[in-house]
């Protein structure tokens, strides 16, 4: 019977077919319906990724308004994942301190696998978003030179870092700090008067600068002079000889190169074209103006002293002394006291002329792990991350007068002392500006991050500088006006969070 049944060819072809048909219609249509399946599933995981940045932003931020994290994520997902693709059946949100995951199902019925009895399948998708776990450490480096006062760039720049302030601190936690330091600078950075007697402020002993009397015919102690005259030394630091005045060099007294000079403003000699700050007599009747300015003997003995306002910048009426241009205000050291910090920048006033590379120096040496603060945590810290925000509206300069002093005193002392170089520019602008790409490549070196902002700035050369100060694309904000820097400002406060996904 069976030799029989094998020889039977009737019908053998149609059997055959049929069951060869059914199961090229299951391969070729579960085909189909697993495309649909793999196209559902990568559709389902972008969505779960936008979504739990979504919800981790407003979580962290406090915007959830009462609603569940899960709630949000459903919410979310309803929107913008398309039904056609799917139907989401599961959905499921949780956090920790600094993450939060999304999970998702999605279900699409199938067209050919329901003949194997498959009819359904399902995707999972799950996303984790993170913000970082590091710690903040910022140094906000603020130009509040006299052109800062007009368009109401003061003002706004106060408003727009004060928030700054207030969005990033709301992310610290237990395991999570956040640090502030403000760096105010104008002619000088000032390190705080409470500073006089520190080791690192040059005392003027046997082991000093080599600055340390430049404007002087013998050897004189700039903080007895404060005293002598009645006065009170208000902070200010003149810039440290080359290489010390663009690095972070720990001062040392066994290099006193590295120590820092107490900024002394000095009686500018008796004759009509030395108006600025010519408060006593010279005692000299030598007819060149350095001799005359540099005798030291005047103040030993002062005589017919004139503390009224000076009378050389119509802008810039203040009594005349040895602290003349140090009207900016102390540098705050970096810390979690969010009161003080915004009570430092409602603080600030605005006079005097545009010195960047001492500026960004000295939000360096804040951030720094190396004295004369050594507040910063170690660079190799990886739960640590330091950021340089510099402000300024205007290109650098300071004030140049044809005489032999040359301009005006600074932290890089008076123009004929070439220590911004032979030939620094008109308003010993090109020293200055290659003082701040020094200094800016060195931070960037050491791992820091610098978001540069030029205030409505007009000169060419002037933005190129900020840019190359910054950390490049994304870290320079060109020119905006003073009612944008809000904008600018909250900018950088969200790309510090570096809110992410993680996996």
């Amino acid at each position: 019977m069976i030799r029989k049944f094998w020889a039977d060819r009737r019908g053998s072809y149609t059997i055959t077919f049929g069951l060869t048909g059914v199961m090229l219609v299951m391969a070729a249509g579960g085909t189909t319906d697993m495309m649909r399946y793999l196209d559902t599933r990568a559709k389902l995981q972008d969505a779960v990724d936008a979504t739990a940045l979504l919800v981790a932003a407003r979580h962290k931020n406090g915007e959830t308004n009462g609603e569940s994290d899960q709630a949000l994520a459903a919410s979310n997902l309803a929107k913008i994942f398309d039904a056609k693709d799917g139907t989401i059946s599961t959905v499921t949100a949780s956090s920790s301190s600094n993450t939060l995951t999304v999970t998702a199902k999605a279900e699409i019925g199938t067209y050919f696998l329901k003949i194997a009895k498959l009819d359904a399948l399902a995707s999972t998708a799950a996303s984790t978003a993170t913000w970082s776990s590091s710690s903040l450490e910022i140094a906000l480096v603020l130009d509040t030179t006299a052109s800062m006062l007009d368009s109401s760039k003061l003002t706004n720049m106060k408003s727009a870092a004060t928030s700054l302030v207030d969005t990033l601190s709301a992310k610290a936690s237990a395991t999570y700090s956040v640090k502030f330091s403000v760096v105010p600078f104008s002619n000088f950075v000032n390190v705080g008067s409470s500073n006089s007697s520190a080791s690192w402020i040059d005392q003027g002993g046997n082991q000093r600068s080599s600055i340390y009397d430049a404007y002087f015919s013998e050897h004189a102690d700039r903080l007895g002079i404060f005293t002598k005259l009645g006065k009170t030394w208000p902070g200010c630091v003149e810039s440290r000889p080359a290489p010390y005045d663009t690095d972070e060099t720990a001062p040392s007294t066994g290099t006193p190169d590295t120590l820092f000079v107490p900024a002394i403003h000095p009686d500018e000699p008796d004759s009509g074209s030395y108006i600025a700050n010519d408060y006593m007599d010279d005692q000299s009747y030598s007819w060149d103006a350095k001799t005359r300015m540099k005798n030291k003997k005047k103040y030993d003995n002062p005589s017919h002293v004139d503390f009224s306002n000076s009378n050389l910048y119509s802008n810039y009426k203040v009594p005349k002394g040895p602290q003349f241009l140090c009207d900016v205000k102390p540098l705050q050291r970096l810390t979690n006291s969010y009161t003080s910090v915004k009570s430092q920048i409602n603080a600030l006033t605005a006079s005097g002329s545009t010195n960047v590379p001492e500026g960004v120096a000295w939000g360096w040496r804040v951030l720094s792990p190396k004295a004369p603060f050594a507040d910063g945590k170690a660079y190799n810290d990886t739960d640590n991350d330091k950021i340089l925000v510099v402000l300024t509206d205007g290109t650098n300069s300071i004030n140049t007068f044809p005489t032999d002093l040359g301009g005006a005193y600074s932290s890089w002392g008076y123009p004929y002392s070439q220590r911004l170089g032979s030939n620094p520019g008109t308003n010993l602008r090109n020293g200055l500006d290659d003082k701040t790409r020094s200094v800016c490549s060195k931070i960037k070196a050491a791992g820091i991050k610098i978001y540069t902002i030029g205030l409505m700035i007009d000169d060419t050369d002037g933005q190129q500088l900020l840019s190359d100060c910054s950390s490049g694309s994304g870290y320079y904000y060109n020119s905006p006006s003073a009612s944008q820097l809000q904008s600018v400002f909250d900018d950088i406060a969200k790309k510090i969070s570096k809110l992410r996904i993680a996996s």
